[in-house]
Parts: C-alpha cells; structure tokens; sequence
C-alpha cells in the first residue's frame, strides 16, 4: 500500500558530506567566504553541493551563512566545502581583518561604566 504522500529519505541529504575526501591543508573556519569558482564543474555534484552552489551564485557568504541558510549543521558545511575546495568547485578566502580597539580604551571604558 502506498499513500499519496512522498516517500521520505531515509538518509538525510547531508551525509553525502561523509563521502567527500577533505585535505588536510585547507583550513575552513565560521568566517571563512566561500565562492564559486570561475572554471568550476558543477555537473555531478551532489544535492548538498548543488544547494550550496545555487546558494552561492549571487555572491560569496561566509561558512556560517551558507550552514543558517541550508539548515545544516556548521560542521557538516564545513567539511562540504572543504571537500569541494579540495576539487576546484569553490574557492576561499579569509575575511578583512580588523582593527582591535587599544586595551587603555576598553579599560577606561569598563572603569567608567563601573563608576555609574
């Protein structure tokens, strides 16, 4: 008997990830910004990687983004797109580094808001 429903997969769409090979030089963190690159294969991916390619394609998001967006764990975005850095699909880059405010400034601050 079957109903009128679909049928739902028994193994979610994220454990594709489990397959993938992720070098060990590539370091993927939150902030990490993730691209397509511009000579990239994107037939044969799987749904993980074509979902995040789709996602990618108005513009870089960093890792934790495109994990809010896909609703899936970070560490399984994580190790999606280190995979498909490994194999040329997607490019990283590190985020602009900031300045840090002077620690006198942040003392001053706190011994005043203590002061109140």
């Amino acid at each position: 008997m079957t109903s009128g429903r679909q049928r739902r997969r028994v193994v979610p769409d994220y454990m594709a990830a489990a397959r993938l090979t992720v070098p060990e030089h590539i370091s993927v963190q939150r902030t990490t910004l993730v691209y397509i690159a511009p000579d990239a294969a994107t037939n044969g991916l799987d749904p993980p990687g074509s979902h995040l390619l789709a996602l990618l394609r108005d513009g870089p998001l960093s890792v934790y983004e495109c994990a809010a967006h896909l609703g899936l764990p970070y560490c399984v975005v994580r190790l999606l797109v280190a995979g498909l850095v490994g194999g040329g699909t997607l490019l990283t880059r590190d985020p602009p580094a900031t300045d840090l405010p002077d620690i006198e400034i942040l003392e001053l601050v706190l011994n005043g808001l203590r002061a109140l």
